[in-house]
């Protein structure tokens, strides 16, 4: 593994892979997948609007390896 999370690693390694939403931890959501948003190169989920917070750095070479 080279990146420093699993989610990160499948985000690099697996086409079209998408995290869980992480409001669900706290009962705000009921953990879908959430879905890339070119407009703030972040993941944001469908049903409650939380988005990730990935660093610039990651999503640069994430955006580079899928051509996002």
């Amino acid at each position: 593994m080279t990146e420093t999370t699993v989610v990160r690693e499948n985000l690099m390694t697996q086409p079209g892979y998408s995290p869980y939403c992480g409001a669900a931890m706290s009962s705000r959501c009921t953990m879908p997948r959430m879905a890339w948003d070119p407009a703030k190169s972040q993941f944001v989920c469908p049903h409650c609007g939380v988005t990730t917070e990935f660093p610039a750095d990651f999503i640069t070479r994430y955006k580079a390896k899928w051509n996002k």
